[in-house]
């Protein structure tokens, strides 16, 4: 008998879960507070932990109308460039992965996700009922209450509403307060037309190519800058130290930024990269805000995933992977057989098989890759005995999550 799955939000995580577990054989609803309208987001990246996991769902990379990330290149605030530390087909030869490292719009991963969602496997695919905003979670009964009173019970429910979540006060029994990280960050777009008409910045395209992500650093601030949909657009992040000149409201996708403080807070940096502030297009200023991780993934009938269980900052480009590979251990630990008694059994091996490393990722994620070492005494509070990884990229993308819930299953038995 499948068995019936409730997943709370439709983000990458939720829409992940759902087709992992859809997939997995079971009857999977999705409740989501939007109407899909109105998607926000900047670009992504897709890391081989996280493109190996959509070919498996049987998602086409094409239709992230991606660029392929060839390279990370780092320069000084000036744009001089300083050094290449990732070189992508030399990191794939050295690690032996051959999955791709992409750069999409956020809004085109999600579209796909979407679409693959639509589509039945073996007879049945999820339903997610929009315009659905969950009140409450009960993990014990597997029961999720809307804000309109309407009540959906399920034998498993996956919490997967974001950093904002409801679903994480069902676990660690009372409210998770998020914490500021000291830092903001500007997001904005720029046709790559637009660039090329303006002869300062075309002179900034020439010098990174086309297929690269590059980060243009001060001591304190840096400016991350990168191709999507197709070459098209570029994407630009501009994290920085938050103070009353660019004040943000909590972590939102949804404030728009002000340029005059974008240039404010880039007027150390060169001409070509004040030039490009200017020519900004759907500028946000985003609180990089997190909170403490829960002190498990499960209680009850109830996982979290995403930022709900690890909410993910933006230094190592992994959020949407870690969900990917929430929701990659969740299928492979429930197979169509599951006896509904072996549910907490499961979830026991699901929270072995992501909680350290989740964690490990995610607070490797609040500073810069020169500072990881800085996190390792919180890190240790939630992963008594952690280290910290040597090298991000190997660390990350070695990661086969499904793989490691199917040999942990298969011990279990």
């Amino acid at each position: 008998m499948p068995l019936k799955v409730v997943v709370v939000g439709a983000g990458l995580a939720g829409l992940g879960a759902a087709i992992a577990l859809n997939r997995a054989g079971h009857d999977v609803e999705v409740l989501e507070q939007s109407g899909f309208l109105n998607e926000v987001g900047a670009a992504i990246h897709v890391a081989p932990n996280a493109t190996r996991i959509l070919k498996d769902w049987e998602c086409s990379l094409e239709s992230l109308q991606p660029v392929h990330c060839d390279r990370l290149q780092i320069w000084d605030q000036q744009g001089n460039f300083i050094r290449t530390p990732v070189v992508t087909k030399d990191a794939q030869e050295t690690l032996g992965v051959h999955d791709e490292w992409l750069l999409t719009h956020r809004v085109d991963l999600h579209n796909a996700l979407r679409d693959l969602a639509a589509k039945e496997v073996n007879g049945r695919k999820p339903t997610i009922h929009l315009c659905s905003r969950v009140a409450s979670v009960d993990p014990e009964a597997g029961e999720v209450t809307l804000d309109n009173g309407t009540k959906y019970i399920g034998d498993l429910v996956i919490g997967a509403d974001g950093i904002h979540s409801r679903s994480v006060c069902s676990v660690t029994g009372g409210f998770q307060q998020r914490e500021s990280t000291g830092q903001n960050c500007f997001r904005f777009l720029i046709p790559a037309s637009k660039m090329k008409s303006n002869p300062l910045t075309a002179s900034l395209l020439d010098k990174m190519g086309s297929g690269g992500v590059h980060v243009f650093a001060s001591k304190d601030r840096r400016l991350v800058v990168y191709p999507c949909r197709h070459g098209d657009l570029l994407n630009v992040a501009g994290i920085h130290p938050s103070g009353p000149e660019t004040d943000a409201r909590e972590s939102s996708w949804l404030d728009s930024g002000n340029l005059s403080q974008l240039l404010q807070a880039y007027e150390t940096f060169g001409p070509e990269l004040q030039e490009m502030c200017k020519l900004a297009e759907d500028l946000k200023l985003w609180s990089l805000a997190s909170r403490a991780p829960p002190r498990t993934f499960i209680r009850g009938k109830l996982a979290l995933v995403g930022d709900a269980a690890h909410p993910t900052l933006p230094h190592q480009g992994q959020g949407g992977a870690q969900s990917f590979e929430d929701g990659a251990a969740l299928g492979a630990l429930f197979p169509a057989d599951t006896p509904e008694k072996n549910i907490p059994q499961r979830l026991e091996l699901y929270n072995q098989v992501r909680y350290r490393r989740a964690v490990t990722v995610m607070m490797m994620s609040k500073v810069d890759d020169d500072r990881r070492a800085q996190m390792l005494d919180e890190l240790r509070t939630y992963v008594p005995n952690a280290q910290v990884p040597k090298d991000m990229f190997s660390f990350t993308w070695s990661s086969y999550p499904g793989r490691d819930a199917q040999r942990l299953l298969q011990t279990a038995h």
